[in-house]
């Protein structure tokens, strides 16, 4: 077999793997990104100060010790995120002038 038939081989089959391993990479994402009810999860990362983060996790302690259930971070933030959908645009805009501002990406 000549050098460049070998070449050839050797491309051909990354290709077929690499196709193979990005359509394994595409059902794994499917199946751990879909919820319940097969609607897609939007994975995002934020900073916040270690306080805020502290926060929530005595906020999910407390909610796992009353329901006796598992909470999650998540669901303490989604939580929260209801909670401020149903405030009065003066009562959202105080809640978010109290907060300490961070650059976005930087560490506090």
């Amino acid at each position: 077999m000549s050098a460049e038939n070998f070449r050839e081989k050797l491309r051909k089959t990354s290709l077929k793997q690499d196709a193979g391993l990005s359509e394994r990479f595409k059902r794994a994402d499917n199946m751990l990104l879909r919820t319940k009810g097969d609607s897609a999860v939007v994975r995002d990362t934020f900073s916040m100060p270690p306080d805020d983060y502290a926060l929530i996790e005595s906020l999910r302690a407390s909610a796992t010790q009353k329901t006796g259930q598992n909470t999650t971070r998540s669901e303490i933030i989604r939580a929260g995120l209801h909670a401020l959908n149903t405030m009065s645009n003066s009562e959202l805009v105080e809640t978010l002038s109290r907060l300490q501002k961070v650059k976005p990406g930087r560490k506090i």
